[in-house]
């Protein structure tokens, strides 16, 4: 007898309620043999917000409910599905239909009108407390801050972060911003500062090697002349759509909104926006450099990793060449959970003059710009077709593992053994055949 168990917890909740994946999955098993259940899945999601549907773990184990015949699902908490009343009913309606038990540990959960109704009404009771939490906790962060007060660490270069909401001056720090000023004011590139810092063999702010991004960011926080901005920008729902893989950047609130916090100074405001010129026109091209131009910088992007690419230039016997190149190929790695993009460089000139025919085509010829279309949205469709016909089939090859070990276990006899494997086979063909239709 196959139970699905399932846990999460979330950084948040750990700290608040003691909820830890070990101590779940502890409670939880001991449910399942108490339950009967003689192959025991588990399945986690870790530091992922209940308020988010599309969960690995909790997709992985659904998926093993709808095509394992499980019979038993088991959650410490009616919470751990979801911090939504609406997701917690879509969830169990999705368990129920596949003929499978939900189970919960701390939770008395009956299937009748009765027991509908309270489980319907302890979830909105979870997703008010927390919604209130969430405004408890962003007040009183406001009430800090307009005190003068630091809500966070916000682990700037340059200063040292005091319990209880206040910054200080990192001397060892600030030696290093005021000689990369110093740099910056006489017409010193980010690349050269970098490069500079990396051969005297001084560590980045992250313990490993200097890039141009980084020094260029440090040179324009406009911290460094004496006021750091809380509130600045809206980040309502980033962490949770960046969970599901969705890409999205924070807004900036309005001016009026923002909460001025003083640190210590260590540059003058007149130093800070001379070295922006400085950092204005160094981008644009240094005097008796050749610029060189992009037309397809910010509208281009990796094929393989979906980030952004940028143009380059590469010296070969003599010459000078413009490429294009993600922006994950260099640097990478020593950034942490991220990983080094290997799709090489793209001739630039080349790259550019393929793309400008293909507008052309599709000015001369509308149809062709439809035909293409329709084909991309049919290989993406097909991609996914393929993704699922793999994920179903990896599914049934683990279900056909089960059967195995039930019948090594005794569990089955021999005729029974092959009736399900043949079964499965059986499943596995007709997908592909779908797929190959």
């Amino acid at each position: 007898m196959l139970a699905v168990v399932y846990i999460r917890v979330s950084t948040e909740e750990q700290a608040r309620h003691g909820y830890s994946l070990s101590g779940q999955e502890d409670v939880c098993v001991r449910k399942a043999k108490e339950l009967g259940a003689t192959d025991i899945q588990i399945y986690k999601d870790e530091g992922i917000s209940g308020a988010i549907l599309e969960r690995p773990g909790l997709q992985e184990a659904l998926a093993v409910v709808k095509n394992s015949g499980a019979k038993y699902f088991v959650v410490y908490d009616p919470d751990r599905l979801s911090r939504k009343l609406s997701h917690q009913l879509l969830i169990s309606e999705t368990i129920e239909k596949a003929g499978c038990r939900l189970e919960f540990v701390n939770f008395d959960w009956e299937d009748t009108p009765e027991g509908r109704l309270f489980y319907s009404m302890r979830g909105a009771i979870a997703e008010y407390e927390k919604e209130k939490f969430l405004l408890r906790s962003k007040f009183g962060k406001t009430t800090k801050a307009r005190k003068g007060l630091l809500t966070h660490n916000p682990r700037i270069f340059g200063y040292r972060y005091i319990p209880g909401g206040r910054m200080e001056i990192n001397e060892e720090q600030a030696s290093l911003y005021r000689q990369m000023v110093d740099m910056a004011l006489k017409g010193t590139s980010p690349e050269e500062i970098a490069k500079r810092f990396n051969e005297m063999g001084i560590p980045g702010p992250g313990g490993g090697k200097w890039y141009r991004a980084t020094v260029r960011r440090i040179l324009k926080n406009p911290t460094y002349t004496g006021t750091l901005f809380l509130n600045r920008y809206n980040s309502e729902g980033v962490k949770t759509k960046r969970a599901t893989g969705e890409k999205i950047t924070p807004k900036e609130r309005p001016k009026k909104d923002w909460i001025a916090i003083p640190v210590p100074p260590l540059i003058s405001v007149a130093e800070w926006e001379r070295i922006q010129e400085k950092l204005a026109a160094n981008k644009k091209g240094r005097r008796g450099q050749k610029v060189h131009f992009y037309l397809l910088s910010k509208v281009l992007y990796c094929g393989k990793c979906g980030n952004s690419m940028f143009g380059t230039t590469v010296q070969r016997q003599k010459r000078t060449y413009r490429y294009y190149a993600c922006t994950y190929s260099r640097g990478q790695e020593d950034r942490k959970n991220s990983n080094k993009c290997n799709t090489g460089y793209f001739r630039a000139d080349e790259l550019e003059n393929l793309i400008w025919n293909k507008i052309k085509e599709w000015l001369s010829d509308p149809e062709a710009l439809v035909r293409d279309v329709r084909s991309k949205k049919q290989k993406e469709s097909n991609e996914r077709e393929k993704k699922n016909l793999q994920k179903h089939i990896n599914t049934l090859t683990k279900e056909k593992e089960r059967i195995f070990t039930a019948y090594r276990r005794g569990l089955l006899d021999i005729d029974d053994l092959e009736k399900a494997i043949k079964e499965i086979k059986n499943k596995i063909n007709r997908r592909k055949a779908d797929w190959l239709r």
